[in-house]
């Protein structure tokens, strides 16, 4: 009986942990900027690669599946450059640009071939085009060998949202 109730509370602990990972609670409690803040800080703790996160200056709210698409490219790439791209410095940017946003990711790593890497199948990056189509973006990578690598989503954002970054634009003027 002893090793029912244990294996029931294994069950829920793995469940909960689950769950976080697919939906990250500073997501719903900080919201976007701050989750992004606390990816970097936990990769640069865990690698010792400085990366740092520059955000539009302006406050930002987004839908849930912009942000977590977002989120989830982010943690990928990071996982990425940790696994193969043996660089020194990462910095992640996120911008609105009228109608869209536009999220990047740099290394400063060995960098790879796109070309090889389509070539292989690599199950990270079809997870990360596949996020920016469900949204009707645009993901793309950029590198070459010893010249580190650029991921790049564009997202288009809902009308509402495009309204208000024009009026933020507008008012810094």
């Amino acid at each position: 009986m002893d090793s029912s109730f244990q294996l029931v509370d294994g069950t829920i602990v793995t469940l909960r942990r689950l769950a976080s990972e697919l939906r990250p609670r500073t997501l719903d409690d900080l919201g976007l900027p701050a989750a992004l803040e606390a990816q970097a800080q936990e990769f640069e703790s865990r690698t010792g690669i400085p990366c740092s996160v520059i955000l539009p200056p302006e406050p930002l709210t987004l839908d849930i599946d912009r942000s977590t698409t977002i989120f989830r490219i982010f943690q990928e790439s990071l996982t990425n450059v940790a696994r193969h791209a043996h660089a020194t410095r990462v910095e992640a940017r996120l911008r609105l640009e009228n109608d869209r946003i536009l999220f990047q990711v740099f290394d400063n790593g060995t960098g790879f071939d796109p070309e090889l890497a389509k070539a292989r199948k690599s199950l990270g990056l079809i997870g990360m085009q596949e996020r920016a189509l469900l949204l009707n973006g645009e993901f793309k990578t950029e590198g070459a060998p010893g010249a580190g690598t650029t991921v790049t989503l564009t997202i288009p954002l809902p009308h509402s949202i495009a309204a208000e970054s024009v009026r933020h634009e507008d008012s810094d003027r």
